[in-house]
């Protein structure tokens, strides 16, 4: 399936060639292939983050996901304005009926396909769905030659404050904490190691840094490893 590494670009200025960054751990078997897509979703999400961008995890999952479709031909992955935009190109067959392919229900999903995927025309529906209380859109293009574009965007957040927005209320759990932690002592570090300092199991300490990631206090390196976001070292510095 896969016949080339993953390639993310990230423009920081829109004058300046952009920093491209290939992901070219690939999967040595399909049983490995899921995991590998929530690592480079992850991966994209947090690049995004550091950018300063709106857009939350799921959009990058579900776009990441479509890319199985286009047996990952010739992908890259652009993040612009900020973070506020992620753009997914491919070479594979292209999207015909584009606005079927916005309705749950409609899909190309063949057997090998579902393997991997839900498969089941749900993917650009739940990006939308994520979209609308950001008030973002959602593009579907053909990118030269053949193959898709497809660009998620939400505006950048006003920064106009008259007073200074007190921190966000994070209720982590005593567990999520100590996970926490062993990130920034242990960094980079994976669920495995976690699972082991703390005496839970490795899907439990899975679950615990995904919650982290998705409050932004730990981000995914290309390693599939963790590490701490500045958000998690200021979240820690407030309560200690």
């Amino acid at each position: 399936m896969f016949v080339e590494p993953l390639r993310i670009a990230v423009y920081a200025d829109r004058l300046a060639a952009p920093t491209v960054l290939p992901v070219s751990n690939l999967p040595a078997s399909d049983v490995e292939v899921p995991a590998f897509l929530e690592q480079v979703a992850g991966y994209a999400y947090s690049l995004a983050q550091e950018q300063g961008g709106r857009l939350p995890l799921v959009i990058f999952r579900e776009l990441i996901d479509n890319l199985v479709h286009a047996s990952f031909r010739e992908v890259v992955i652009t993040i612009l304005d900020h973070g506020n935009t992620v753009r997914v190109s491919d070479r594979g067959a292209g999207i015909a009926d584009k606005e079927a392919a916005l309705r749950p229900g409609f899909t190309s999903a063949d057997s090998r396909s579902k393997q991997f995927i839900r498969g089941v025309g749900s993917g650009f529906a739940v990006v939308t769905e994520a979209l609308a209380p950001l008030k973002g859109v959602l593009e579907l293009e053909d990118n030269l030659g053949h193959g898709t574009v497809v660009t998620a965007r939400v505006q950048p957040e006003e920064e106009i404050s008259l007073a200074r927005p007190a921190p966000p209320s994070y209720n982590l759990s005593e567990r999520q904490l100590k996970a926490l932690l062993l990130t920034v002592e242990l960094a980079p570090v994976g669920p495995t190691r976690i699972a082991q300092e703390l005496g839970v199991s490795t899907s439990t300490a899975y679950r615990d840094l995904v919650s982290l990631e998705e409050s932004g206090f730990v981000t995914t390196l290309a390693t599939g490893n963790r590490s701490v976001t500045e958000a998690g070292l200021a979240h820690l510095n407030a309560l200690l």
